[in-house]
């Protein structure tokens, strides 16, 4: 006898959840209650989340699931205004895109039946659970990875402790957990992410949303996780998906105190003081000139951060500290002889 598919299976595997997704955007585009709760011309970015969604809940192949910007439904939708109304729409035009689609019966049925549970529960409403079996699973799985994300955000750190690490099994959802603990900067939460890669080695190379625990890591200046990851390892310049370095990352992220010795770790490490990140090209001086960081500033020039390095707008950070009235880093730049010809007019006092 056949094995029974999988929901993933049934849905034709990742593809057939991306063009899921685009399907339903598709109506959703022309709805006139459900595409004001989306700025911009484009709907790219909500198509990808849904479909990263799917074939994350489904458990698709890890390199697709990292890729997922939440974890939290609920968070996840936290930022529209969304209520019966636009539940009602949201659902009619998922039922239709399922009709539409090619899938079994049963297969559209049980799908249907998850939908109406999920959207139910992101505005804070109870419906039916799933009755198929596969789903009822996955449903009450994705429940406790809600409440461990709404633990570490109400500051329950015991409670999240204790729920993630049913999710060691998934290394990309378990990354993405530790990351948020690390970002609490709570001691608790920090010790359990530490004690979780000296356990697992492996996790140092696992990804959540396209960053390694080492982006997160230096994002929030946990020196300890930071040096644990590097003795483990890790390329102190690997990329996220956007290009950036950990480096970058503390320089555009890290308000905390302890941001001038974690570029020092990285720096020590290997990393590129002088590394072009992104789009714009970017040094991580150029970020901390940006944001204000002056002791990470001050701590990238004595590491032999090129002062006068442009990004591909042939900016300084000189010129993005002034843009951005970071006066004190201004100061800093011209007492270490940033050049002052390629100052703009206008310096902010």
């Amino acid at each position: 006898m056949s094995r029974c598919k999988t929901l993933l299976e049934a849905l034709g595997g990742e593809a057939g959840c991306k063009q899921l997704s685009v399907e339903f955007y598709g109506r959703v585009g022309k709805d006139p209650v459900l595409r004001p709760l989306f700025p911009g011309k484009s709907l790219r970015c909500a198509i990808e989340e849904f479909s990263a969604f799917l074939i994350q809940f489904l458990e698709g192949d890890e390199a697709q699931t990292q890729y997922r910007w939440w974890l939290s439904l609920r968070e996840s939708h936290a930022r529209f205004r969304i209520g019966l109304t636009e539940r009602k729409a949201w659902l009619k035009h998922m039922a239709e895109t399922l009709e539409a689609a090619p899938l079994d019966e049963w297969t559209r049925k049980a799908l249907g039946q998850f939908f109406l549970c999920s959207s139910a529960y992101v505005i804070g409403k109870e419906a039916a659970e799933p009755e198929h079996q596969e789903l009822a699973a996955r449903w009450s799985e994705q429940r406790v990875l809600d409440d461990a994300i709404a633990a570490i955000a109400a500051g329950h750190d015991h409670e999240a402790t204790v729920l993630a690490p049913r999710f060691v099994s998934r290394p990309a959802v378990f990354v993405g957990l530790l990351a948020r603990m690390v970002q609490s900067g709570r001691a608790a939460l920090i010790s359990f992410a530490v004690d979780a890669v000296e356990r697992d080695a492996s996790l140092a190379t696992c990804r959540f949303g396209g960053r390694t625990l080492l982006h997160y890591a230096a994002g929030a200046g946990c020196l300890e996780l930071v040096a644990l990851l590097l003795r483990h390892g890790t390329n102190p310049d690997i990329q996220d998906n956007g290009g950036h370095t950990p480096l970058y990352r503390a320089a555009n992220e890290c308000a905390s105190g302890t941001g001038p010795e974690v570029v020092q770790a990285l720096v020590r490490a290997g990393a590129d003081v002088n590394a072009c990140s992104g789009v714009m090209r970017a040094t991580a001086l150029h970020m901390a000139a940006r944001r204000g960081f002056l002791e990470i500033a001050r701590t990238l020039l004595d590491c032999g951060a090129a002062i006068d390095a442009r990004n591909s707008k042939g900016d300084t950070p000189l010129q993005r500290a002034i843009n951005c009235r970071k006066d004190a880093v201004v100061q800093l730049l011209v007492e270490r002889g940033s050049a002052r010809a390629a100052r703009p007019r206008g310096l902010h006092r």
